[in-house]
């Protein structure tokens, strides 16, 4: 799905407002009144939705969201299926983090009015006019400021002023890692959709998600939000090991992937590499085999595809977990060499 990168202000759970959850930065109308339209971005309403509010007014000018830059003709008022990544300033000063996303969303290209049908009670009790997209709340999820782990970088190619970036046009390599290593963690059954909440105030909605699993977290905090040392260490034995075992093999250039080789009258093979430790090996695989189908459709991509990981693979079921859907596996052995294993016919 195509994403939009969306930037508010900090809140723990963005529930409504409330004195025990201020805003915090996400620009001068928020500092200065102490309420914005997303404090109830979280909030489902009374029809199963919930709708996401992000700053577009900039002056007098209330500006549009070029949405055919997501899929849409120039001429359409909405897009559907797009995801939503919210960002926020860390309590309310830089750097941006992940707070939350929307799965499947309905942007808008223009400010969507709410006329006085209040979608819930909160939102009638905050007087919340507008919003810019919407969706189920099954396919809301937001995070804990505990769980918040991915921090926005500022420059060239990174997400500038504006309240929203098309983080997928970056040409900055760190900033399109930075966005696979989101949309990995976003593919992750462990966290939960404010929908089924065990939690509800009626008339309020469901604040918060729940939290991902401890081994989850380690392995995304240590191996995914920011590029591990040992990622350049795999790639580089894993090119010295296929260079030895095949004299004819070249490297061509990748798009987005880590590694692609093809050796003499053989099709390329595509590489996506994950470091990992024993306890976090089935979470690299897992989050390695989302990538790779993410490349298989955007790229149209018929060739093999293997998932490279940092650490043995022991279990039966992480193995079949990559063969039984039609990806190779491969991870270092104790003599500098590697294993490799592909799918039955491969």
């Amino acid at each position: 799905m195509p994403v939009l990168f969306c930037n508010i202000a900090w809140m723990k759970d963005y529930g409504g407002r409330s004195v025990d959850d201020p805003p915090l930065g996400g620009g001068a109308f928020p500092n200065r009144e102490g309420f914005c339209g997303e404090e109830c971005n979280f909030v489902e309403a009374d029809d199963g939705y919930v709708y996401g509010h992000f700053e577009t007014i900039k002056g007098k000018l209330d500006r549009q969201v070029r949405i055919e830059n997501l899929g849409a003709d120039k001429s359409d008022g909405f897009v559907d299926g797009v995801d939503i990544v919210w960002t926020a300033p860390e309590e309310g000063r830089d750097p941006r983090m992940v707070v939350g996303w929307y799965r499947n969303a309905r942007l808008y290209r223009r400010r969507q009015e709410f006329k006085g049908r209040y979608p819930s009670a909160q939102h009638r009790r905050d007087k919340l006019r507008s919003f810019m997209v919407k969706t189920l709340a099954e396919n809301a999820f937001v995070l804990r400021p505990e769980e918040r782990q991915f921090r926005l970088q500022r420059g060239k190619g990174w997400s500038g002023q504006a309240s929203w970036w098309y983080a997928e046009e970056t040409s900055d390599r760190s900033a399109r890692a930075f966005v696979r290593r989101v949309k990995a963690f976003m593919d992750d059954p462990t966290v939960a959709p404010i929908g089924i909440s065990p939690d509800r105030d009626p008339g309020r909605g469901r604040p918060a998600g729940a939290a991902a699993t401890e081994i989850y977290k380690r392995y995304v905090t240590e191996y995914e939000v920011n590029v591990h040392p040992q990622h350049h260490k795999l790639q580089e034995q894993f090119v010295a090991f296929l260079s030895k075992q095949y004299p004819l093999i070249t490297f061509p250039n990748c798009f987005r992937d880590d590694l692609r080789f093809a050796v003499k009258g053989m099709p390329e093979v595509m590489v996506e590499i994950k470091p990992a430790d024993q306890a976090t090996v089935r979470f690299a695989i897992r989050a390695a085999i989302g990538q790779l189908l993410d490349y298989r459709q955007h790229q149209r991509w018929s060739g093999r595809q293997i998932v490279l990981v940092g650490a043995k693979v022991t279990s039966e079921n992480d193995l079949n977990l990559a063969l039984d859907n039609g990806f190779g596996l491969a991870w270092p052995v104790e003599t500098g060499e590697f294993e490799i294993r592909w799918p039955d016919g491969l």
